[in-house]
């Protein structure tokens, strides 16, 4: 009964996510909602039955003008949008890292803007640390945009080079129908925030730092509700590394910003290390998420303690800081508040098994680089569930409403954490630390190569299966699991293709990143197909690598060559493109969106009846 609801009630929330009387699909947002399900359940074209029957074709090549025309934001996508010139269209919006933004109609590819809207000089980055492998040659629009259909606005955010030469970061407005800014929402705001800590020092969001975490805004579909206003988050990411001593500037931070934008004014902000560094919202791209109540929910990453003159370290982690951790913001005007938190653990306890000691860090403290915030967190709709993976591969699974308020105790789970990316051998180790914290930490077996989750599992409520995730991390392969209403996960099928497989495969060094970048398209609970763009080889954090998009089936599996566990269908795949890391394919009414590092964006639709 339990399973039946949970499955009944995600149907129908994400049914109703557009318009009753629409019969497109929109894609407003980054994983297509404010649940950041990873899922579009509208969609009744590309089944697995008529990918496996008709296969795909590629229709169209948008291609982007720009000096660094590469695209790291995922595309949107609207249907039937008015545009200036009094014509209706279908359109696919898109942005790149030279601050250009692009309209085209779906079916025929034209620019539908008399030009792309620029939105100021992009920062070239040369040899600045800010992209220490230069993959990008600037940096523009990042993250990921969103649409506010009932506006017809997109709200952007974007790095800019001022007259004197400094760094900028600005949330835009532009108007679906011609790229313009709307009345009222000009010139771009700044985003700017500071606060005092308890040691009264001053700590600023700088301006330099990286705003990769997808854009939020809320409510997403729908109008407010009376006498509020919708609010856009915007999240920033952290420092990895600690400053020199206690009294020097503290670096980055994440922080989370808030504008009322029917105001057009940012209206609160909140930083997740006020005494220490780091905390990053970065989240491999993936927006923070938002709840029915307007609840706000991000996981942090690398900080929170300082290394004291004496070598010993200070942590604040659980106390005025909040690395490593879970968190739930509540907003009222003016005021974004910590409502409840959940930390998986404290850097300062860890150990590194794998890397040397690496200086400043404390002695007998090897630093690694286990970042809670690689991922961003979901919220399966019809369950009180928040679920987020990390850089260990580790699944956890909280309550919404009530998230623990405590550093590694396992306990305040609603289920125990589970190795999500990698098949632990015999001599792998997930214990509870013997410190007072019960801090999680997790030793690798030799040679296990890196098995981060970068961005979130997918979520889908299936009708054959009940609720399920999908997950691809890294040097592994797309991975299927059921979710029962407990919140325990359990493997049901695998694939058979490795992501980065030839370094995967290596007999040394770590593998390569980032796995695959997943989406799900489904009608209802039925036809479910899930699509991955994923490295062929190489390491795609250190250099661009080729790419290959693959579509498998979401329900039906085989069994696998020997037995055990069953084995994902792979019905389809292309390659020749450059993988565009941590941006995840689109599927919307009929067509693959498949995101490059070529300067474009690939179409593709199933190949006309024989």
């Amino acid at each position: 009964m339990e399973r039946s609801r949970i499955i009944a009630a995600a149907a129908l929330f994400l049914i109703a996510l557009a318009p009753g009387a629409l019969a497109k699909e929109v894609v407003p947002t980054r994983s297509y909602d404010n649940f950041r399900t990873g899922a579009n359940t509208r969609e009744t074209l590309l089944t697995p039955d008529a990918v496996v029957s008709r296969g795909l074709r590629k229709t169209l090549s948008l291609q982007l003008e720009g000096d660094d025309p590469r695209v790291e934001a995922q595309p949107l996508y609207v249907p039937d949008v008015l545009m200036g010139d009094g014509s209706r269209h279908d359109v696919i919006y898109l942005f790149s890292m030279s601050n250009r933004v692009f309209a085209f109609d779906a079916g025929t590819g034209a620019s539908l803007w008399p030009a792309p809207a620029t939105l100021g000089k992009p920062f070239v980055l040369l040899n600045d640390p800010v992209d220490i492998y230069h993959i990008n040659r600037s940096f523009g629009i990042l993250s990921t945009p969103v649409v506010d259909r009932a506006a017809g606005i997109i709200y952007a955010v974007n790095v800019i080079v001022d007259a004197h030469g400094d760094r900028q970061l600005k949330v835009n407005a532009l108007q679906l129908r011609d790229g313009q800014p709307p009345p009222g929402k000009s010139p771009p705001l700044a985003i700017q925030a500071s606060v005092t800590n308890a040691a009264g020092q001053q700590i600023q969001l700088d301006q330099v730092q990286k705003q990769r975490a997808a854009l939020l805004l809320v409510p997403l579909d729908r109008a407010p509700a009376p006498g509020t206003h919708k609010v856009l988050y915007v999240a920033t990411n952290g420092d990895e590394s600690p400053p020199s001593r206690p009294d020097a500037t503290l670096g980055h931070h994440g922080w989370i910003v808030a504008f009322d934008v029917d105001d057009w004014k940012q209206s609160a902000a909140w930083v997740s290390t006020p005494s220490s560094f780091g905390g990053g919202i970065w989240q491999s791209s993936q927006g923070p998420a938002a709840d029915e109540d307007g609840n706000v929910y991000l996981m942090t990453s690398n900080g929170g303690y300082l290394q004291m003159p004496d070598g010993s370290m200070r942590d604040f982690v659980g106390q005025t800081d909040f690395a490593e951790s879970f968190i739930k913001l509540s907003y009222a005007p003016g005021t974004l508040k910590l409502a409840d938190w959940f930390a998986a653990f404290r850097d300062s306890e860890r150990k590194n098994w794998t890397l040397p000691e690496v200086a400043p860090f404390p002695r007998g403290y090897n630093y690694a680089d286990q970042d809670l915030g690689s991922g961003g967190p979901i919220l399966p709709p019809g369950t009180n569930l928040l679920i987020g993976a990390d850089k260990d591969g580790v699944l956890y699974v909280l309550d919404r409403g009530n998230l623990g308020r405590s550093v590694g105790d396992t306990t305040k789970l609603k289920a125990p954490p589970t190795f999500l990316t990698f098949d632990p051998d015999p001599s792998v180790q997930a214990y509870r630390n013997a410190s007072a914290t019960g801090n999680m930490d997790f030793k690798p077996s030799p040679g296990v190569r890196t098995h981060h989750l970068h961005g979130s599992p997918v979520f889908w409520a299936s009708a054959a299966h009940g609720p399920m995730l999908f997950a691809w991390g890294e040097n592994s392969e797309l991975r299927a699991f059921v979710l029962d209403a407990s919140g325990r996960v359990a493997l049901i099928a695998r694939g058979a293709e490795i992501a980065s497989a030839q370094l995967a495969r290596a007999s040394n060094g770590m593998g390569g990143m980032p796995g695959a970048m997943l989406t799900l398209s489904a009608n209802n609970g039925e036809a479910g197909l899930v699509w991955a763009t994923a490295p062929i080889d190489g390491d795609a954090n250190m250099e661009a690598v080729p790419g290959i998009v693959r579509a498998y089936d979401a329900s039906r599996f085989d069994p696998a060559p020997g037995g055990g566990t069953l084995r994902m269908r792979l019905l389809w795949q292309h390659a020749g493109f450059t993988y565009s890391k941590f941006c995840p394919p689109v599927v919307a009414d009929g067509r693959l969106l498949v995101p490059t590092y070529d300067g474009r964006v690939d179409v593709y639709e199933l190949n006309p009846d024989h």
